[in-house]
């Protein structure tokens, strides 16, 4: 009953923004359609490629000689850094179907795959956003070190199932038609999120009159929310520090892009996104001691 009266108030709730409706959802979809498929496409294709032909176990199997450590969960912390959202879930799901990481220790590790790519974090945070108004190196490495800090405490200090992994891997065939579906699939549910977040921020934004509201509405989706938080100087004293974190925590709508991507069982992203705060947190401390430091010394 409680969700057929939620459903029947949304209902209602988009015929009433039905403009605001349709325009955020003509931006949800441009940018599926011109920035995230371009972008991800490429990355989620091979992926999939590499799931479904064993490479990841093939690749781990020699790997494992040089790296000490589970060499699954280095692999999907590294790539999903590399890659951007969603693909860092992805490549855990792909893993846990392949009994290479336990569900539970999944769930341990997605935030730690969950960031912006450093091409996004440059090309359009640093540059376009921040203006270089610091320097690259403390930028990234403010939202890199909080990731490198909570890796060496999940993996030392938290305990871990065993994911009862062979190394005798034995190669499997591509079935191009399967991966193009699935690349597919994933690529659509990202888009629906996409959407849904864009209409929420269309409806939600004169909201951002009141200087209340900026900060949760710029925390919905990462690219309007930063540009929105970067228009808005009523938190001018915290102004970088809180962009630096956004640009950290990335979003509900990457969270859900995540969640959407996520297949296993038990899937969850109620502790990513916890850790999330948590890194981001790291994030807003760095940069806000970096120039509480710089002004006192005027650097």
């Amino acid at each position: 009953m409680r969700s057929f009266v939620t459903m029947i108030f949304l209902l209602f709730l988009l015929l009433f923004f039905h403009n605001d409706t349709i325009h955020g959802a003509q931006q949800g979809l441009l940018l599926w359609y011109q920035t995230l498929i371009p972008s991800l496409l490429p990355f989620i294709l091979i992926t999939n490629a590499l799931s479904e032909t064993n490479a990841y176990q093939t690749a781990a199997k020699h790997l494992q000689k040089y790296i000490k450590g589970d060499i699954y969960e280095i692999v999907s912390i590294f790539l999903g850094n590399l890659c951007g959202y969603p693909l860092g879930g992805k490549i855990v799901n792909d893993f846990v179907h392949n009994h290479c990481i336990t569900p539970q220790r999944a769930n341990d590790i997605l935030s730690l795959t969950g960031q912006a790519s450093p091409m996004f974090l440059i090309g359009y945070v640093y540059i376009h956003i921040l203006d270089k108004q610091l320097p690259l190196f403390l930028f990234l490495g403010s939202i890199y070190i909080p990731v490198l800090i909570l890796t060496i405490v999940k993996f030392r200090f938290i305990t871990k199932q065993s994911s009862n992994v062979s190394l005798h891997i034995t190669s499997a065939k591509l079935h191009i038609t399967e991966t193009f579906m699935q690349t597919t699939q994933t690529l659509v549910i990202i888009g629906m999120y996409v959407i849904l977040f864009s209409i929420v921020i269309k409806i939600t934004l004169p909201l951002s009159r009141f200087s209340f509201f900026i900060l949760p509405l710029s925390a919905l989706e990462i690219t309007t929310g930063l540009d929105l938080f970067a228009s808005s100087s009523k938190l001018s004293n915290l102004y970088i520090p809180f962009l630096c974190a956004l640009s950290s925590f990335g979003g509900l709508c990457s969270a859900f892009q995540i969640k959407g991507v996520l297949t296993y069982p038990n899937a969850s992203i109620k502790k990513y996104l916890l850790d999330k705060c948590i890194l981001s947190t790291g994030t807003f401390f760095i940069i806000y001691g970096y120039l509480a430091y710089s002004s006192h010394f005027h650097i």
